[in-house]
C-alpha cells in the first residue's frame, strides 16, 4: 500500500481540498501500467474514493492535478474486481465501482492492493448503509 505522505505535494494538497476535516484517510494506492509513466493516485477515506493524476500543460512542463473521480462511499452499490490477460501477465487487477447510473474505474493496480481496496470500499459502503437506516 502507498503512504499518503509520500504522494506528490500537489496530490496531497488536492486531497486535503476535497475532503472534510472529519474524514479519515483509510487507504492509499498508486495504479497504472508498469509499462508506462501514467499513474493514478487513489485515496480512500471514510466517506469517499478520490482518483487523481498529474498532467502537464504545454511545453513549459507546468503540471496540475486532475481529479478523475470523487465518489461518495454511500453512493456505491457494488464493487467488482476483474483481470484481463494483460493484467494476469503483470500481476494486476482493475476495479469497477458501480453507483446509480455510473461506473467508476480504477485500472491496472496491484492485484493484492485492488482486492484490499474493493473489500474496504464494500465494508465502508455497508457501514454507511446501516447508519442511514
Amino acid at each position: 500500500m502507498a503512504v499518503f505522505e509520500y504522494f506528490p505535494a500537489q496530490i496531497r494538497k488536492t486531497v486535503q481540498e476535497n475532503i472534510s476535516q472529519d474524514e479519515q484517510i483509510t487507504m492509499c494506492l498508486v495504479t497504472g501500467s508498469s509499462l508506462s509513466s501514467n499513474r493514478d493516485y487513489v485515496v480512500i477515506t471514510s466517506r469517499r474514493v478520490l482518483v487523481m493524476d498529474e498532467r502537464t500543460i504545454g511545453t513549459f512542463g507546468t503540471t496540475y492535478v486532475n481529479v478523475k473521480e470523487n465518489v461518495p462511499i454511500d453512493q456505491i452499490v457494488s464493487v467488482d474486481v476483474s483481470r484481463t490477460f494483460r493484467n494476469k501477465l503483470l500481476g494486476q487487477s482493475s476495479m469497477a465501482m458501480h453507483a446509480d447510473k455510473y461506473t467508476y474505474l480504477v485500472n491496472n493496480g496491484s492485484k493484492k492492493e485492488i482486492e484490499a481496496a474493493a473489500e474496504l470500499i464494500a465494508d465502508l459502503a455497508h457501514l454507511n448503509a446501516q447508519k442511514a437506516n
